[in-house]
């Protein structure tokens, strides 16, 4: 079995040298590099090529939210797994919106860190679903399976209206803006 190649870009010296500590030990990943800004990831990124890359929010010549795109573009097999102290919902689905495949907060333990990366490294994406009221979901997957307002109307015994209302606040509470993105983002995170 082959061991999951781990960069690292966290700004905080103690923190970096305690994130390489940690995965170190761990016989499935290598690490392959940590930096400590953005510029340093974009470099990172292309010599190493990662399979995972553990990227902070908060840069010092930069904002991690932006550097997501860039990063990705530069390796396309790469997973970005965002780690911040910003624990709240809303960084989680921007980082997911904006091409990251999960979000661990700081204050989570190493064991949890350690499982997404495994999960990153294995393709899959977080759910931020759990913004959505459960009614919220059933509409998001069967969106995902390809069912018009219309016909969710029908089988939900609500109106067609009712379900563009929930369409309508189900892109807002995740950021995305067309029914494809929808379509993508249900399937993408049906069974995470």
């Amino acid at each position: 079995m082959s061991r999951i190649r781990v960069g690292i870009v966290e700004d905080h010296t103690m923190v970096r040298s305690g994130l390489v500590r940690i995965l170190d030990s761990i016989g499935d990943i290598e690490v392959v590099g940590a930096v400590g800004d953005c510029c340093g990831a974009a470099e990172l990124v292309e010599m190493s090529q990662p399979d995972v890359l553990l990227l902070d929010l908060s840069l010092p010549d930069g904002d991690g939210l932006d550097a997501i795109e860039s990063l990705t573009i530069c390796c396309p097999t790469m997973s970005i797994l965002v780690v911040s102290m910003h624990s709240e919902p809303e960084f989680a689905q921007e980082a997911v919106r904006r091409g990251a495949c999960g979000f661990v907060a700081k204050a989570d333990s190493a064991g949890v860190l350690v499982e997404a990366i495994r999960r990153a490294a294995a393709g899959e994406t977080q759910s931020i679903d759990h913004a959505l009221s459960p009614r919220e979901r059933q509409i998001l997957h069967l969106i995902a399976d390809g069912w018009t307002n219309e016909r969710i109307a029908g089988f939900l015994d609500v109106q067609t209206k009712t379900v563009s209302g929930h369409c309508q606040r189900i892109m807002d509470k995740l950021g995305i803006h067309t029914r494809a993105g929808l379509v993508a983002h249900g399937r993408r995170t049906r069974d995470v």
